[in-house]
């Protein structure tokens, strides 16, 4: 039986590895770093970079079909391999790329905040001074978790603004932020699609910390990102999932409204909380859809959700270099329902090393408990 690809062995192929593992579907994964999460499935992993010829020809060589952990997946060398890929070609070119991906929704009729590309070699600052500010100057290519975003507030960050950056620059208007959202859509290919539960996302410097369900914003904003999150997975006609992160600030009108912030045509951190909180989780819908196997509409269980990111920064508060964390704070916390290590070998602050699910009755409540249960364990001393 051919077995099911995955571009990249992050701990996001790592749980869609594992939801194919129970629907009995082999899976083959290219990842070129010994110390990923997936690295542990041996057999399973192809040791190359992911633009290697040798290495792209074996996976598809074993794949039906194959799917990405990372949008910043290279993509001209997948071009040969473009039938296999789900989502498409189309979608990894747009969501990887700032200014296609904003120039996709300006087009489409989708609202995303006031933008303006400089590309490769343009005056980014001439473009910055005439845009106005305060804006965001974010690279069009390669950045994530706030890696090459610059606030640009004052002359002086302007000036202090590098004059390129890969694929050029997107300027973008800054908003008063009210809340982050995401919405993630699921679409098998026949016409079957739907959303899980919109979710609220925390972040701390750049990198996504918590994640709450039920999120705590209107029912008309709910309603507004699932319908505009399924609207663009329909445009592009996406096959897989596509997750849909959304902005609801003001800008420079003095409006609160919903805009798309940036699009990843693969399972989410931010949907980690759907592996208890939902009926299906994120990675068993796509690993079902890679499977052809029929997907149903996740359910939300009752209560409420919560789930806190383990950065390395915990096992460097508890004197460690990686592999396992001392849960021994977890006797206190019967209300944490799971936690997640991924495995990496190397802690360092701010990489993602696992993740932890709490639940009660109120997002109030369960994101209090997440921040205590984190607290705890970063205060927990080598013995």
């Amino acid at each position: 039986m051919a077995a099911v690809g995955i571009l990249g062995g992050g701990q996001l192929g790592l749980m869609l590895a594992e939801s194919l593992d129970r629907l009995g579907q082999d899976t083959v994964i290219l990842e070129p770093d010994p110390d990923a999460p997936c690295a542990t499935r041996r057999a399973n992993v192809i040791a190359r970079p992911y633009d290697d010829a040798e290495g792209l020809a074996d996976l598809f060589s074993r794949a039906r079909v194959a799917t990405f952990d990372s949008e910043n997946i290279p993509a001209g060398p997948l071009k040969p391999y473009a039938a296999k890929l789900a989502p498409s070609l189309r979608v990894l070119e747009v969501s990887q790329d700032r200014a296609k991906e904003k120039t996709f929704l300006s087009q489409t009729g989708f609202r995303a905040v006031a933008f303006r590309v400089v590309p490769p070699g343009g005056d980014v600052q001439a473009a910055a001074r005439d845009f106005g500010l305060p804006c965001i100057a974010k690279s069009a290519l390669g950045g994530y978790d706030g890696k090459g975003q610059h606030a640009l507030r004052t002359e002086a960050d302007v000036a202090a603004l590098p004059k390129d950056a890969p694929g050029g620059w997107v300027l973008e208007e800054a908003l008063t932020l009210a809340a982050e959202i995401s919405c993630i859509v699921a679409r098998d290919g026949y016409s079957h699609a739907f959303t899980f539960p919109v979710f609220q996302n925390l972040h701390s410097r750049h990198v996504l910390d918590l994640t709450v369900l039920p999120a705590g914003v209107s029912k008309a904003f709910q309603e507004e990102a699932r319908a505009v999150a399924s609207g663009i997975a329909a445009a592009l006609e996406v096959r897989g999932l596509l997750t849909v992160e959304f902005f609801i600030g003001t800008g420079r009108d003095g409006v609160e409204r919903l805009y798309v912030n940036e699009l990843a045509p693969r399972v989410h951190n931010s949907g980690h909380v759907t592996r208890q909180a939902c009926t299906v989780s994120q990675f068993d819908a796509l690993a079902r859809i890679l499977s052809g196997v029929p997907v149903v509409e996740p359910r939300l269980h009752s209560g409420a959700w919560c789930m806190g990111q383990l950065l390395g920064d915990v096992w460097l508060a508890q004197g460690r270099e990686g592999g396992a964390l001392d849960l021994t704070a977890w006797k206190d916390f019967p209300d944490v329902i799971d936690v997640y290590v991924y495995g990496k070998r190397r802690a360092r602050a701010g990489r993602k090393m696992g993740h932890f699910v709490v639940h009660g009755a109120t997002p109030e409540g369960v994101t209090a408990r997440a921040l205590a249960f984190r607290d705890a364990l970063e205060k927990t001393r080598p013995t």
